[in-house]
């Protein structure tokens, strides 16, 4: 079986839409992972089937090595699948789709693609630069310098390519930064302006790029598991297709992609104009931030380290227990929605709470619950403590699945002890399974002295601790006595009933 290509797919009789070759390069990808080729390129692909955009994407590798990915994509024409695998309002989706939207990838740390991304820059069809370079991608490196060939960081690659363009004369153009950080595109701008002032350029081109670009800030939510493991079933999906694929890409229903911006800039975006499911232009992403870090990861700390103590291991089974999908729905709907009402419409976010219990019950991942917690603290904190005290001070009421997920979130870390040492607190849960829970030292360190202490004190202790909280939970009212009462239950009858006790 032949790897796919424009020529295999001829002689399979495909019938789906393909780009041709030879369609103008209208942007500048940096980053070829699977997140922007599943994602980001399948926007591109169906934007430019639905408007006729009739725009290509070059693909840069953001980082030195891994020669052989930009050859082996290249030799197949830079044709690869998208498997769409996953639950959609109840109904499970398994649909696929070549993407012809990319037309090469380079490797600029090779002087000739250097050389050629270089090219792209000053070219006239160049309109949109994308960027997904991971969290520490928009980062300023102090050693970069405006002759390398590249420099090392995503920033200083871009402020180069940004600057031979304005030195070409050549117009403006939109970038969009989809690297998990807020603000992003804001950050990644300031820090191109710290290489113009670094490197001695010009303040017109740190005005042109003000005032002529469009750096974005935007948000992305998807999830894309990668490439198919097991080798029975990439065999079967191959033998299916009628090729093979080695850049393969799975990825679940669910898609959002947030843009700032203004109207004049969904225009210019074909995925937008075509009016694709899930993509949007807004003023300002930050309350989508808020939805989505509230309700889809908020869910996932709240019931995830309790479900785990219930002896529970993948997210999955989880949405399958009417207790905890009981407990997640309640926290989701009667707690959390409401404290969102002030910046989001309502009916919206419990679309997309439905769209969370979809995700969570996706057939083809199994999610372990184990690699959700860690860091469990720290999210804690920043999903699910807001939520809780902003429900506090609109309703005067304690909201009960809230506090019961921290309550299971104390008895994760003060399962039985086994040791504590390296990175981790060793435990064992009552079924026996012994466990790492991994966290900040200084989180794992206040366990293990609180090993088998007495549970008031216990609770108190943690309430108390500004270090984990960044303030003293006790001083929310009836909080520590809820606490206490919730975790004698898990003590005694198991994580489920205090789940169940919840929900009354």
């Amino acid at each position: 079986m032949e790897n796919i290509s424009y020529d295999a797919l001829e002689k399979i009789g495909y019938k789906g839409y393909l780009l041709p070759k030879d369609a103008p390069e209208k942007v500048l990808q940096f980053g070829e992972g699977n997140f922007l080729r599943a994602f980001v390129d399948r926007f591109f692909d169906m934007g430019n089937e639905a408007t006729g955009w009739n725009g290509k994407v070059v693909m840069v590798q953001p980082i030195s090595g891994a020669f052989g990915f930009a050859d082996g994509i290249n030799a197949q024409d830079d044709l690869y699948t998208v498997l769409v695998r996953g639950k959609e309002n109840g109904n499970t989706v398994d649909e696929s789709r070549v993407i012809s939207a990319c037309s090469r990838c380079l490797n600029p740390y090779r002087e000739d693609d250097y050389r050629a991304m270089m090219e792209v820059a000053v070219s006239d069809s160049l309109e949109i630069i994308v960027s997904n370079t991971t969290e520490a991608g928009i980062a300023y490196d102090p050693s970069c310098k405006a002759d390398d060939m590249p420099p090392a960081s995503f920033p200083a690659k871009l402020a180069q390519v940004l600057h031979a363009r304005w030195a070409a004369g050549k117009p403006g153009v939109i970038v969009l930064a989809c690297e998990l950080i807020d603000h992003n595109g804001e950050e990644l701008l300031r820090i191109m302006n710290q290489y113009v002032s670094d490197w001695g350029w010009e303040d017109e081109f740190a005005q042109w790029m003000a005032n002529d670009c469009t750096v974005c800030t935007t948000l992305v939510d998807t999830i894309v598991p990668g490439r198919i493991r097991d080798p029975k079933e990439a065999a079967a999906v191959a033998e299916r297709l009628g090729y093979e694929d080695p850049f393969l890409a799975v990825r679940e229903p669910f898609q959002m992609w947030g843009i700032q911006g203004d109207e004049s800039l969904a225009e210019k975006l074909p995925f937008v104009k075509a009016g694709l499911p899930g993509v949007f232009v807004t003023p300002d992403v930050t309350p989508y931030k808020k939805r989505k870090v509230r309700i889809l990861n908020g869910a996932h700390t709240a019931f995830v380290p309790g479900s785990w103590v219930a002896g529970f291991d993948i997210v999955r089974d989880c949405m399958h227990d009417e207790t905890i999908r009981g407990f997640m729905n309640t926290m989701l709907y009667d707690e959390v929605i409401p404290t969102l009402a002030a910046d989001l419409d309502v009916e919206d976010c419990k679309a997309f709470a439905a769209a969370v219990e979809n995700r969570f019950d996706n057939p083809f991942i199994d999610h372990a619950l184990l690699s959700i917690c860690l860091n469990s603290t720290a999210k804690w904190r920043a999903r699910d403590l807001p939520t809780l005290k902003d429900y506090v001070a609109e309703t005067g009421n304690l909201p009960k699945c809230l506090a019961t997920s921290l309550a299971t979130l104390i008895s994760f870390y003060t399962q039985e002890l086994v040791s504590r040492e390296g990175d981790g607190l060793h435990l064992r849960r009552s079924d026996g399974t012994e466990y790492t829970a991994q966290d900040d030292a200084f989180v794992l360190d206040f366990y293990a002295a609180h090993a088998g202490a007495d549970d008031a004190q216990l609770v108190h202790d943690v309430l108390t601790n500004e270090q984990m909280w960044g303030e003293d939970l006790t001083q929310i009212a009836g909080l520590e006595e809820f606490v206490v009462s919730a975790l004698a239950v898990v003590r005694a009858e198991g994580a489920k009933q205090a789940f169940a006790n919840a929900q009354a």
